[in-house]
């Protein structure tokens, strides 16, 4: 089996788990970088989370709309432009993301389980290599690398 479909293989079945996981919370995979975005920086406005996670503002609409029916978060008029509504996570939201994060947490302990201290500095180190090779690779995969490219020249 190639180190691409091991990769990917690996990809799936955990990710598969971890969004069983977050389902069972009343959070799907597409809203889940938007809780997370705003747990780190709320008060965002849906352009600011479009540019944060490089998604389509319709998407980001779409996706608050969801989270904003479920409970998770809420909007506010901006204070200094009231054109502008800022996203904040609810309470519901603050303790989503905690479980959530504390289920990712268990499951990168069980997923690592087995690994001695050396063999997990080594992994670390591979992995870490292979995101250094995956930038050499030709290719735009967003608005990050086009810019870099144009400051590069």
């Amino acid at each position: 089996m190639s180190f691409l479909s091991m990769f990917m293989r690996i990809d799936r079945r955990f990710m598969g788990k971890c969004f069983g996981q977050m389902q069972e919370l009343g959070i799907y995979p597409g809203q889940i970088p938007v809780l997370g975005l705003l747990a780190y920086k709320d008060g965002l406005s849906q352009r600011e989370i479009a540019e944060h996670l490089r998604i389509k503002p319709p998407t980001v609409n779409v996706t608050v709309q969801r989270l904003e029916k479920a409970g998770f978060l809420f909007r506010k008029a901006d204070e200094k432009d009231q054109r502008v509504s800022r996203i904040y996570l609810t309470e519901k939201g603050k303790q989503a993301k905690e479980r959530g994060m504390k289920r990712v947490e268990e499951n990168e302990k069980i997923l690592l389980d087995g690994f001695s201290d050396a063999e997990l500095c080594l992994l670390r180190r591979f992995l870490e290599q292979i995101t250094a090779n995956i930038d050499k690779i030709p290719g735009s995969s967003g608005k990050n690398d086009t810019k870099k490219a144009r400051q590069q020249k």
